[in-house]
């Protein structure tokens, strides 16, 4: 139904200018057709054109509508495409930075291990031969956790 509604005004705006040109060229223009009516041929054509004007300004705004409705439905498929891909976008760069965030608290986590296991080699060290050397190792460590160590 709404391809014929479509075509109506274009093949109505063929025919009314057809039925000009024929009353306009092949018929008698004083002649009146209908008795009821009284229009000359020349009037009847006349009619005919106007209304196949009309015809036609009603299809180019039919044909205006249909293309502003159609660039309409583009850009607001566009700007969902837009925004669904910004949400993406957010989305992943959310998951980034977790990860980034989970890693650098797991090389955290790593080096406070590295030094508390340096702590209690140096103090095994000392534990077991109580030399100044491991004595100095030990103070030293001692100072660079008090300077260094996370409180």
């Amino acid at each position: 139904m709404a391809t014929f509604l479509a075509l109506l005004p274009r093949s109505l705006t063929t025919f009314l200018y057809a039925v000009a040109a024929l009353l306009r060229f092949y018929g008698n223009i004083d002649t009146t057709p209908f008795q009821l009516i009284p229009f000359t041929i020349l009037e009847w054509s006349f009619w005919a054109f106007t209304l196949g004007t009309a015809s036609l300004v009603v299809s180019l705004g039919l044909e205006w509508n249909a293309g502003n409705r159609s660039r309409y439905q583009a850009a607001q498929a566009r700007e969902r495409e837009t925004r669904r891909d910004d949400l993406a976008n957010e989305e992943r760069e959310k998951a980034d930075r977790e990860r980034n965030r989970a890693d650098q608290e797991r090389q955290r986590a790593a080096g406070r291990a590295r030094i508390q296991n340096r702590f209690f080699i140096s103090q095994i060290r000392h534990q077991l031969t109580p030399n100044p050397d491991t004595r100095s190792a030990l103070t030293d460590f001692l100072s660079f956790l008090q300077e260094y160590g996370e409180p």
